[in-house]
């Protein structure tokens, strides 16, 4: 099994390796950013991968989502934001992190249909911000230049203050066709990502020393409930009207019989 491994600091508790659980078979993690991994998945070049929602969305006739897993967040997320010189309802352009599609997506949503704005999108293509007066930025660059503006935006807190409701940056997702022929793995491994979770937050701890960043993590939302598929219902609606897909996705989930194995 080809795994599509996003190797930032929130996809530590998936880390099955770290939190010492064996997988029963063979596998190769295939580390990238999310943009790549989405891209590794739609080319088979990955089985399963941690992806993007937003690439979930646009490709759902490819994918299953393994139930119970994302990240999410139920109000700050802290790991995706936007620096600027000034303040957003003012901002006339945006150079937007090329490592996440969902958080550009995200963006845009923010300023097209909450702030009912239109600004310039440019790609950051490198980490020299200090020349740039408003940049979007996700992961641990995001929070490596948190202080290098004189605002700083959380997209989850302006997504939870407008709707409510936790919003899922990433889902953990299988193609169709490699499913069909390995249920029993992908089943496998859905149980070992959950069972890593809950064994990382039992001791968060013994994985990290730097109570900060345990801090971030736990201020993260790893669950996949009824909310947050509602969640994403709500953003592709939103992602409709601003003609950044063309059609309503249906969330469709492997199989789950609840097994139980011993690790």
């Amino acid at each position: 099994m080809r795994i599509g491994w996003i190797d930032y600091l929130n996809t530590l508790p998936f880390n099955f390796e770290k939190t010492g659980i064996d997988l029963g078979f063979s596998h190769e993690l295939v580390k990238g950013f999310p943009s790549q991994i989405n891209r590794l998945l739609s080319e088979k070049k990955v089985d399963v991968g941690f992806i993007s929602s937003v690439h979930y969305i646009q490709n759902f006739n490819d994918f299953l989502i393994l139930p119970d897993l994302s990240i999410s967040s139920l109000n700050k997320v802290k790991s995706v934001v936007i620096l600027s010189e000034k303040p957003l309802e003012k901002t006339t352009q945006i150079y937007l992190t090329e490592e996440s599609k969902t958080s550009q997506y995200l963006t845009k949503v923010i300023f097209e249909i909450f702030l009912g704005k239109n600004p310039v999108y440019k790609q950051l293509l490198d980490e020299d911000i200090k020349n740039k007066e408003t940049v979007l930025l996700i992961g641990d660059k995001a929070i490596k230049f948190s202080n290098k503006k004189n605002y700083r935006y959380d997209l989850s807190e302006i997504w939870f203050k407008k709707t409510g409701l936790p919003f899922v940056f990433a889902l953990w997702c299988v193609r169709k066709d490699y499913y069909e022929k390995n249920k029993e793995k992908v089943k496998k491994l859905n149980h070992v990502l959950k069972t890593s979770k809950n064994r990382f937050f039992e001791n968060p701890e013994k994985y990290i020393k730097d109570q900060f960043l345990i801090n971030y993590l736990k201020n993260l939302d790893y669950c996949l409930s009824e909310e947050h598929i509602k969640s994403l219902k709500l953003f592709s609606n939103y992602l409709l009207e601003i003609n950044l897909i063309n059609e309503k996705p249906t969330f469709r989930f492997i199989e789950d019989k609840n097994e139980t194995y011993n690790f």
